[in-house]
């Protein structure tokens, strides 16, 4: 009797598996070598060289979040929001639970004066990170974009709460209080301001709000007296 050998069923194998673990860990090497390009051009502030290379990493693993995050915040620094707003949404897709997508996706229609749906984005952050200041401080500006100077100064209180030397905390209180009409709140907390922000551009600023103060003081008193002989 003649035996045939029959050939064994081979599993059936998806395209990945099928694939040559070679190539499957070269595609996730090349990935990775574009992320750290972009991560160094991001440190330089080369920001258009940084989407460049986020956007080729992301072609070679559609995937991976981090790029998204990345390049969504290059996006922003580049003054192009909604671009960012679409990395950012990606990046909330893949990682529902993590509330830096939120945070920056707000951050980023705050920047594009979509206050409201900033709001969304900052209360969804705070629900899955109570103690974020990130999500309070955005989710304050917002309220302030708004004309809601209460809610704003609310938020900027919780902050300050966790943290009383937040620089930026105080100088956005000192705004509130400012825009809301309450100028002697608004200076104490400009002056608290100055004790620790350490940015000269912020320090500038927050100068001249403060300059801006006492000249509209000066101006109520002198107006108060009546006019001089």
């Amino acid at each position: 009797m003649i035996v045939v050998a029959l050939p064994l069923a081979l599993p059936h194998l998806t395209p990945a598996q099928n694939a040559p673990r070679s190539t499957v860990s070269t595609v996730g090497q090349s990935a990775k070598i574009h992320m750290d390009q972009g991560k160094a051009q991001m440190e330089k502030k080369r920001f258009a060289l940084a989407i460049r290379s986020f956007s080729a990493a992301i072609r070679r693993d559609p995937r991976l979040s981090e790029a998204y995050l990345l390049r969504g915040k290059a996006y922003d620094q580049v003054g192009m929001p909604q671009r960012a707003i679409k990395d950012f949404t990606r990046y909330v897709e893949l990682n529902p639970s993590d509330p830096k997508g939120y945070v920056s996706r707000g951050d980023a229609k705050n920047f594009n004066l979509e206050h409201e749906a900033a709001l969304q984005d900052y209360s969804s952050a705070i629900k899955l990170a109570p103690s974020s200041a990130a999500a309070y401080l955005g989710r304050g500006l917002a309220y302030a974009g708004l004309a809601k100077y209460d809610e704003a100064i609310k938020d900027y209180q919780w902050v300050l709460k966790i943290n009383p030397n937040n620089a930026e905390a105080l100088g956005n209180m000192g705004v509130a209080y400012m825009l809301a009409g309450k100028p002697v709140e608004a200076m104490s907390y400009f002056e608290k301001a100055l004790e620790h922000e350490t940015n000269p551009q912020w320090r500038a600023k927050i100068e001249q709000w403060a300059e801006k103060l006492l000249q509209g003081a000066s101006a109520a008193k002198q107006k108060a007296k009546g006019p001089t002989r």
